[in-house]
């Protein structure tokens, strides 16, 4: 639009002169030839033809103005870059909290009580081979981790009283302070699992024996004389006990099955 305007003036000045250039003449003839005025008009008239030559570059100057009003748009493509890496940032986040969801554990957490079977097997050296089975009472308790626990689930299941032949204790973990020092003491005893429908399954992996701290401990009668004067001896479980079972709100089912520590006595526990 500039360019054109300015051709326009143009065009009108030339117009101008040529005008003002036969009214010159004109005057020059009615006065006799005064050439003085004319030389004066036909200078003015030479000088508005070639001002309109200064205008050329007006042209050329308006392009640039065009170029820049184009460089503009990367801006905006630069701002609708740095939106879509917000986008990706935000994906993230919940991704990160869908890997902390799936982490929990789906067995149910309690207590319940009931009667134990405890039956067991053993032959001492020289002796003949004895079976005995007991029934006692028991509670059963599934809560969080305790303390750096690495299970899904604490567990912890024992007879009510821990002196009776047959009495037994399962933990599958540790977790409190040394009483002569005030250090933290942590052990995990079992690897426990569950499929998030309520069966679990386990194997003791620790004994904790050469911590001093075995937890894990059945109660057999052990001969004080060859052969007789059987007590009940609390013995540790060896490595490679097995748990297993289902837990509901409302129910309970359990089976321990395994070996002492030093291989003398096999026994099975049953809760159901």
């Amino acid at each position: 639009m500039v360019t054109i305007r300015r051709r326009t003036h143009r065009s009108a000045a030339l117009l101008a002169a040529l005008c003002l250039c036969s009214l010159a003449t004109l005057t020059a003839c009615g006065d006799g030839g005064d050439g003085g005025d004319a030389s004066d008009t036909e200078t003015t008239a030479s000088t508005s033809e070639t001002a309109p030559a200064t205008g050329t570059p007006v042209e050329d100057t308006a392009t640039p103005t065009e170029s820049e009003s184009e460089t503009t748009e990367p801006d905006e493509e630069t701002t609708e870059t740095e939106d879509d890496t917000t986008d990706t940032t935000d994906t993230g986040d919940e991704e990160t909290e869908s890997d902390d969801s799936s982490s929990s554990s789906d067995v149910p957490h309690g207590t319940w009580t009931g009667n134990a079977r405890i039956s067991v097997d053993f032959e001492d050296p020289g002796c003949a081979a004895s079976s005995q089975t007991y029934s006692l009472p028991a509670t059963l308790i599934i809560d969080d981790p305790a303390g750096s626990e690495s299970n899904g689930f604490h567990l912890s299941w024992a007879s009510d009283g821990q002196s009776a032949a047959g009495a037994f204790g399962v933990t599958s973990a540790l977790s409190g302070t040394d009483t002569t020092d005030g250090e933290s003491v942590e052990t995990g005893y079992w690897s426990l699992t569950d499929d998030g429908g309520g069966d679990i399954s386990g194997s003791l992996t620790d004994t904790g024996g050469s911590q001093g701290l075995a937890l894990n401990l059945v109660f057999v009668p052990k001969p004080l004389f060859p052969c007789s004067g059987y007590t009940p001896f609390a013995y540790s479980m060896a490595e490679g006990t097995t748990l297993e079972g289902s837990l509901t709100d409302d129910s309970a089912s359990l089976t321990l099955s395994g070996t002492t520590s030093d291989g003398t006595r096999s026994f099975r526990v049953e809760w159901s």
